[in-house]
C-alpha cells in the first residue's frame, strides 16, 4: 500500500496535534510542518504559543490553524476533531500529545487529580483516535505520546504512569482493531524533557541514567513521529526514544 504525500505532486499530508502549542507537542507539530504537513494544532490553555507555531507553520509555506478544547472534557473531542478535519480539508495522522504530570506521593493522589490525569492522559487519546479514525481513509495513522513511565516506577508520579501504561495498552488494541485501514503507533520518550524545576544535578543524574549519557530533547520524539507515519509497515509499536536508558536498568546492565 502506498500513501500520498508532499512533494513531487503528491497530496499532503493532513494532521491534528493534541496539545500542539507547548513541550513535546510543539516539537511535533514544527517538525510536521517543516516536512510538508498541513496541521492543526490544538490547545486548551496556551492559545499564544499555539498561535507561534501556526505562524512558524505558515512561513514555512503549510497551512495552520490552532483550535481551542478542553480534552478532559469528552464532549469537547467530537467537535475539536470534526473541525480539524473540515480546516485540513480531511485527516490523515493524529497525534494525540496532550497531557498532564502532577507530582505527588501516593498517599496524596486525591480521587479527583487521580480522574483528571486519567481523562486527559487516556480517556481523550482514545475518543481522539475514534473520531479520528471515522473521519480517516485508508493509510490514515494514529500516533500516541506514551512515555517510559509506563514500563518503569515513578513512586512521586503514580498516576501519571499508570496512564501511560493505558495508553501503551490503548495503542496495541487500536492497531489490531483498525488494521489494515489505519495504523496506530506509539512514541515513549525517556528523558528529552525534564519537569519543570529540575536542577542541573538531576539533568546530569538522568543524562547518566542513558546509555549515550545525554538528555534527548522534544525534536529528538517529533523525528520518530515523522518515522511511525512513514513506517508503512508498522503498527501496534512503541518506540522508545530514551537514549538506551531501558538499557541500563536491564538485569543484565
Amino acid at each position: 500500500m502506498s500513501r500520498g504525500r508532499s512533494g513531487g505532486g503528491a497530496r499532503v499530508r493532513r494532521a491534528l496535534v493534541t496539545g500542539g502549542g507547548v513541550r513535546v507537542g510543539r516539537a511535533i507539530a514544527l517538525a510536521l510542518g517543516r516536512a510538508g504537513y498541513d496541521v492543526t494544532v490544538h490547545y486548551h490553555g496556551s492559545r499564544e504559543a499555539a498561535d507561534e507555531v501556526v505562524e512558524a507553520i505558515r512561513a514555512s509555506g503549510r497551512q495552520a490553524h490552532a483550535l481551542r478544547a478542553d480534552l478532559s472534557d469528552p464532549e469537547a473531542v467530537p467537535g475539536l476533531v470534526a473541525r480539524a478535519a473540515e480546516r485540513l480539508g480531511g485527516l490523515d495522522l493524529l497525534v494525540n500529545s496532550a497531557a498532564i504530570f502532577p507530582r505527588a506521593r501516593p498517599e496524596e493522589v486525591t480521587l479527583e487529580s487521580w480522574d483528571r490525569v486519567f481523562a486527559l492522559n487516556a480517556r481523550a487519546p482514545f475518543l481522539c483516535a475514534r473520531e479520528a479514525a471515522a473521519r480517516m481513509t485508508e493509510g490514515g495513522s494514529i500516533i500516541n505520546i506514551a512515555d517510559v513511565a509506563a514500563f518503569e516506577a515513578w513512586p512521586t508520579y503514580a498516576p501519571y504512569a499508570a496512564s501511560k501504561a493505558a495508553v501503551v495498552s490503548l495503542t496495541r488494541s487500536l492497531a489490531l482493531a483498525w488494521a489494515p485501514r489505519l495504523r496506530v503507533n506509539a512514541v515513549a520518550p525517556g528523558p528529552v524533557l525534564l519537569p519543570p524545576g529540575s536542577t542541573e544535578e538531576e539533568r546530569s543524574r538522568a543524562a547518566a541514567n542513558t546509555a549515550l549519557g545525554r538528555v534527548g530533547s522534544p525534536e529528538d520524539v517529533a523525528g520518530a513521529v515523522l518515522y511511525l507515519d512513514a513506517a508503512e509497515f508498522v503498527t501496534g509499536e512503541i518506540v522508545r526514544v530514551d537514549g538506551g536508558e531501558h538499557l541500563r536498568r536491564s538485569p543484565e546492565a
